[in-house]
């Protein structure tokens, strides 16, 4: 769902809003996105918090234009695909490991970046998804800027994905001649695709891998941010 514009004075209550919403509701491994969207937040919502409803609530308090606030990872953004399989996607994004819960693995995922040298705050995090939920699909982008993505990928591995844990089975995959590894627990809930693409490491959650190499394929055809950041 898009994230409809607001008045600038409004921002900064918008971006905490978002950030608390996130880190109740954010999903965690083995998770279909797109169902636990749907149960937190009503048909056609994302895994990402959004501020529509603040939006939709909000008095007016100055006659001035509504300004759509700019992504909070825009160079994480441009890397997701725009649409797939024809099914246009709506992308949001927001910083910091804790952003993701307080959840075990959202914590050690936050320990892993700092043992990697950097701050928790210094992690982007972006999805897309398709906000018709007729697309069995979504993708979580993780970006840590100065750092390798081999190295982002087996963080993300280990401490999102847990994939060293017993009963979680681990294969390697090509999806559209991209290396990744597939992630399945065993649950008959969706796989989990991770793979590094560009400066960035992605998970695409889907129960149907032929979907997921359209997925990769679509990313590409991106055109790179015009900066690294």
């Amino acid at each position: 769902m898009a994230v409809i514009g607001l008045l600038l004075v409004a921002a900064g209550a918008v971006a905490a809003l978002a950030v608390e919403r996130l880190v109740k509701n954010a999903p965690g491994p083995g998770t279909d996105t797109a169902a636990a969207a749907t149960a937190t937040f009503g048909p056609a919502a994302s895994p990402l918090a959004s501020a529509e409803a603040v939006a939709s609530t909000a008095p007016a308090t100055s006659p001035s234009p509504a300004t759509s606030p700019s992504p909070a990872a825009p160079v994480l953004e441009a890397e997701m695909p725009r649409a797939v399989n024809g099914v246009t996607l709506t992308t949001e994004s927001a910083l910091n490991a804790t952003s993701l819960g307080n959840a075990p693995n959202g914590r050690a995922l936050g320990a892993a970046v700092t043992n990697l040298g950097k701050k928790p705050g210094d992690l982007e995090i972006a999805d897309a998804f398709d906000q018709s939920g007729s697309l069995a699909l979504s993708i979580l982008g993780f970006r840590l800027p100065g750092t390798d993505p081999a190295k982002l990928r087996s963080v993300v591995l280990d401490a999102w994905l847990s994939v060293t844990s017993p009963g979680i089975t681990s294969t390697n995959v090509s999806l559209s001649g991209t290396p990744s590894t597939k992630v399945s627990y065993g649950d008959g809930g969706p796989d989990q695709y991770a793979f590094v693409h560009r400066d960035s490491v992605f998970i695409i959650v889907t129960a149907d891998q032929s979907l997921a190499a359209s997925a990769v394929a679509a990313m590409a055809v991106v055109s790179p941010s015009p900066s690294g950041g």
